[in-house]
């Protein structure tokens, strides 16, 4: 690990390294509606540990959205829900891009005894230690290192500090694919220059960066943009237009033909507006939950309200998920953004 990394998270990750040469076979999984970060980096994972002569397998809570079908077009590696077989035990469990448990559903209940050891790798800061909702059986650790820019520069510190295998283009892709995605195309505050540095690196083994970029955000269908046009006829705000947000009923969607998934995007479309601070997307998820993303332009940190509301998050980019009602979601969510700009206002002056 870098030399700014703290004696415990080196330690950490000097355990997990040794847990990886250990173990024979290990499973790999990442959260619920699984984003570029979490797919790029169990995709460049499993190919690693695959040339380290391990016994691997990926599976997801969810099965792999269509836009990411290029990091596995023989689709046999990134499976979800009834695609793949499981060990009835293995030797390590690793978790990829959540250190909550609950963001793995069923997975969850369904797995965690059937690992003899379980790591949440993640770059997101920790949960709350009075959440109660959460907990860790003892055979379970998160490792983390929030000052990496994404799961993919995590991962590259470990390859290069282990030195198992060597580093190939399937490798290759799934780092870029995290680190690309997880930056916002290098746009986010949190992007680092090991972020370029990567990147620079996946670009030498053959990534096409160009052809990663229209496999991932070239993938709407007309119906999608139709739909966005509708969202973006009724954007609401609040905070004299520094709160900024978007709600997406499930009907609507359904009406659009379009999957949670490809409605990721829209929300940064927000951002565009010259006064907003915050940005925020509701939308209601197949199960009626309210599923909300919150981004900041970078200078309200905002990951703590996602986390009271039970989610989590970067400072910067956060979100959660509600059993409730759309309007009861908004009317809350809101209300505490705008309690929050309004501290931040009266810090600035």
């Amino acid at each position: 690990m870098s030399p700014k990394k703290t004696k415990k998270t080196r330690k950490d990750f000097t355990e997990f390294k040794t847990l990886l040469s250990q173990s024979k076979r290990i499973l790999v999984s990442t959260h619920q509606l699984p984003d570029g970060d979490g797919l790029g980096a169990e995709s460049a994972l499993f190919h690693y540990l695959k040339r380290a002569k391990k016994t691997v397998k990926v599976y997801n809570p969810d099965r792999l959205p269509s836009r990411y079908q290029f990091l596995d077009p023989k689709k046999q590696v990134l499976r979800g829900p009834g695609e793949v077989e499981i060990w009835d035990t293995f030797d390590l469990w690793v978790i990829v891009d959540t250190n909550d448990p609950r963001r793995l559903g069923k997975l969850w209940s369904e797995l965690s005894l059937r690992a003899k050891r379980i790591v949440f790798l993640d770059h997101h800061p920790n949960l709350p230690s009075d959440d109660k909702e959460i907990t860790y059986p003892p055979h379970a650790k998160v490792v983390a290192d929030i000052e990496s820019s994404s799961i993919g520069e995590l991962l590259m510190h470990l390859f290069r500090e282990w030195k198992a295998a060597k580093i190939n283009k399937e490798v290759a892709l799934g780092i870029y694919v995290s680190v690309m995605t997880d930056t916002n195309s290098f746009r986010y505050s949190r992007t680092t220059p090991e972020s370029h540095r990567i990147a620079a690196e996946m670009i030498e083994q053959g990534i096409n960066p160009e052809e990663v970029y229209q496999n991932i955000y070239s993938s709407k269908q007309v119906s999608h943009i139709q739909l966005l046009g509708e969202m973006l006829k009724n954007v609401k705000t609040a905070a004299q237009g520094k709160i900024a947000w978007l709600e997406m009923e499930l009907s609507l969607r359904k009406k659009h033909r379009a999957s949670a998934d490809d409605t990721q995007s829209f929300l940064n479309l927000l951002l565009l507006l010259r006064d907003a601070e915050i940005v925020c997307l509701f939308r209601e998820e197949d199960n009626g939950d309210i599923r909300v993303s919150i981004k900041s332009k970078g200078q309200i940190v905002i990951n703590r309200v996602a986390m009271e509301l039970g989610g989590g998050g970067h400072e910067y980019a956060a979100g959660l998920a509600i059993a409730a009602k759309m309007d009861k979601t908004v009317s809350g969510v809101i209300h505490r953004l705008e309690q929050l700009v309004d501290h931040f206002q009266k810090f600035k002056k």
